[in-house]
């Protein structure tokens, strides 16, 4: 769970005002340019790609929360918004990711951390 972010600017703002937030970044998909913004994020969700995707190879070995090909997600950047299965989402509203499933939720839920052996 944490604030949506767009791009770098809302990281480092977010950081700042929420410091007790994680950051989820969004992107239609990612290129090997975004690597400073995903440093900087805890989460991360894409539009785009797949298992073996740049987003989701380079969010495992950071060990982020990673949500890649999410079909219903439309990313305007321009407008730094993104819709979701209809609902408009904006920089710093609250999004909580599950990387296992790939389930994307609209506000905070409690986090449980597991160790994967």
């Amino acid at each position: 769970s944490g604030v949506l972010a767009f791009d770098m600017e809302d990281l480092r703002e977010f950081s700042s005002r929420y410091p007790n937030q994680a950051r989820v970044l969004v992107r239609p998909d990612t290129v090997p340019d975004d690597i400073g913004m995903i440093f900087n994020s805890e989460g991360l969700l894409t539009g785009k790609g797949g298992a073996t995707s740049h987003a989701a190879v380079t969010a495992a070995r950071l060990g982020k929360v990673c949500v890649v090909g999410c079909k219903d997600l439309q990313v305007n950047e321009a407008t730094k918004t993104c819709r979701i299965n209809g609902v408009v989402f904006k920089p710093g509203d609250a999004i909580s990711i599950e990387g296992h499933l790939g389930n994307v939720y609209r506000g905070r839920y409690p986090v449980e951390s597991v160790e994967i052996t």
